[in-house]
């Protein structure tokens, strides 16, 4: 992180001689952790710089500049750091003559190889200025490059800056190295336990057994993290910020206690830690356990890139234009449909041709399949949304239809919270087992490549070991699948009656009072996915001309085992209206399967 800026003179009040020079502090540090207040790098530096000011009284602390390059290599800094920026203004007469630039050591300065090294050094004396080294033997001379023996001095000084960086990359690299051998063979042992310290090399919501070399899950810090992708499927990293902040939620990580920023909950969203995965050396492993579904995390990731290129209209009073994104669905395709700000002219009398217009907003809907030509889906043309001017509010006419609906009859099951617990349980342990057969399949072909590179044939076991991880991995997939099919059959049972109640008296609650609130639309669209409910929306040819040609039915949405679309659950409804007996027809929906599966050395029953 290079830092230019302003600073007030800190030699201020030093003695009483009158500065007729001036001198600028370099400070640098090599990584972004050296720069928390509780390293000692940074404020040592400063210190040196002022010690050295109180010695030399007769130069003047440069107002104007300060040079810190905060997480830049030696190697880097000329050409990406502040210290570049330093000579560049140099060499366009910016910086007064004789100048002292103030340094720590020769190491801060530069980690180049002595050739290099000198170069730079020169670079700075031909431009007219100083050096002086705070710490060592350079004693804080200020140097000019002609002072007897300087260029042995300094050639020694760069060589043992440089051998120290290359001996630091060696080390790095071998540790780098010893992990990545370790990941392959799935030996966790090299990560410790979080015993309250911060910084680790894993996940906030993780803590490490020692004992058993497995990880931990915390569970606050994970239902957090959960809450926010939630969240994030509808709402931007903004909105999230400001809900949480206003619950006075300030710790997200474990690490300061007023972390809570934008940025950390962009970077918690682009985590892929939450699916279990990490890289090294470009090979992906997956360690952690998993908190986040990959369908989850495409998700949300496809909401945030929508929300980042969405050139449309903006939103009126930046409220959620679609209170239904999420669960509202074309009847032909089962695509999504977007929901989308229009303006136009319309005469200020209905009806009055050639008579006064004025400008009005309104709000569409439109399979985004069918108006894109990304599949095959024919529905192109937009219906009503929202037409304030003319009185149309299919919003409106949306949230009745989920009032009126006859939902006692979907939600039947009493012991839904532990099924559901269980299914989830099962779902993320089919996931991790599925993962782990991932990670060996990519092993196996990593070694294939070896033998290809040397001429070699893979030979026949280790292919009979990729075969068989391959098998495997397509195995647990379908476990995967046909879980996440069940849980979501799952959030659909409630007590029936009461979860009747809820539904209509939430719904009847938020008409009255909160529909026009941005933060209230946000938590109602959460809250209504989470039931389970599904809109969907036909529009077609053979319907009746408008304002009839299209019609909007709710449900529970029903999905394939690739969380797709493909319906609404309307059976006990139907069978309402044509008299048959709804029972019988809800023992057919939610017939219960007892078997005991198996996943890795775990057992789960439902």
């Amino acid at each position: 992180m290079v830092q230019t800026p302003s600073k007030t003179s800190i030699t201020k009040g030093y003695g009483n001689k009158k500065a007729v020079k001036y001198s600028v502090s370099y400070v640098r540090v090599s990584s972004a952790k050296q720069t928390k207040d509780e390293k000692s790098g940074l404020r040592r530096q400063e210190r040196d710089y002022v010690r050295w000011l109180q010695k030399h009284q007769e130069y003047r602390n440069l107002d104007g500049l300060e040079i810190r390059d905060l997480g830049v290599s030696g190697r880097k800094n000329v050409k990406q750091g502040a210290l570049g920026l330093f000579i560049k203004k140099a060499e366009k007469g910016e910086i007064p003559a004789n100048t002292c630039l103030v340094v720590e050591s020769m190491s801060r300065l530069t980690r180049e190889q002595p050739y290099d090294g000198i170069k730079l050094l020169m670079r700075i004396w031909d431009l007219g200025h100083n050096i002086a080294f705070t710490q060592g033997s350079w004693g804080g001379d200020i140097l000019n490059g002609r002072e007897s023996g300087i260029f042995s001095r300094v050639s020694s000084a760069l060589e043992a800056a440089s051998y120290e960086w290359e001996d630091k990359q060696a080390r790095i690299n071998e540790y780098h190295t010893d992990v990545y051998q370790r990941l392959e063979e799935g030996d966790l042992s090299h990560y410790v336990s979080r015993k309250g310290k911060r910084g680790r090399m894993y996940p906030f919501w993780l803590d490490f057994d020692d004992k058993t070399n497995k990880f931990m899950l915390l569970e606050e810090k994970v239902k957090l993290v959960q809450r926010i992708f939630n969240m994030a499927e509808t709402m931007g990293a903004k909105k999230i910020y400001y809900i949480l902040k206003k619950e006075g939620i300030k710790n997200i990580t474990n690490g300061n206690a007023t972390d809570l920023t934008v940025q950390s909950i962009r970077e918690i969203i682009k985590n892929r830690a939450v699916l279990g995965e990490t890289t090294k050396r470009g090979t992906k492993f997956h360690p952690f356990p998993v908190i986040i579904t990959p369908e989850q995390f495409t998700a949300v990731q496809s909401a945030t890139k929508l929300r980042t290129t969405f050139s449309g209209n903006p939103t009126a009073n930046n409220k959620l234009v679609n209170l239904f994104q999420g669960i509202l669905f074309c009847s032909a395709c089962g695509g999504r449909i977007d929901v989308v700000n229009k303006k136009r002219d319309a005469c200020v009398n209905k009806g009055e041709k050639n008579g006064l217009k004025k400008e009005v907003s309104y709000r569409q809907m439109f399979c985004h399949h069918g108006r894109n030509k990304t599949s095959d889906c024919t529905v192109q043309n937009a219906i009503p949304y929202v037409y304030e001017h003319s009185g149309l509010d299919n919003e409106l006419n949306i949230l009745k239809k989920i009032q009126t609906f006859r939902w006692a009859e979907y939600f039947t099951d009493e012991k839904h919270e532990e099924e559901l617990k269980v299914e989830i349980d099962k779902r993320n342990l089919f996931l991790e087992e599925r993962n782990k057969f991932k990670d060996q399949i990519a092993k196996h072909d990593r070694a294939a490549d070896r033998y290809f590179d040397e001429g070699e044939i893979l030979p026949k076991n280790l292919r009979e070991k990729r075969k068989e991880a391959q098998e495997n991995y397509e195995k647990l997939d379908e476990k995967y699948n046909r879980s996440v099919l069940d849980i979501q059959n799952l959030k659909r049972k409630k007590t029936g009656l009461q979860a009747e109640k809820d539904i209509k008296t939430r719904v009847q609650e938020f008409i009255k009072k909160g529909r026009f609130d941005a933060n209230t639309r946000s938590e109602f669209n959460m809250w209504i996915k989470e039931q389970g409910i599904a809109v969907q929306v036909q529009i077609g040819e053979k319907l009746k001309k408008y304002p009839n040609n299209y019609r909007l039915d709710v449900g529970l949405g029903m999905y394939d085992s690739k969380n797709k679309y493909i319906g609404l659950d309307q059976r006990a409804e139907d069978a309402y209206v044509l008299g048959v007996d709804v029972k019988e027809v809800i023992k057919e929906q939610i017939a219960e399967k007892n078997r005991p599966i198996k996943v890795g050395k775990t057992t789960v029953t439902t």
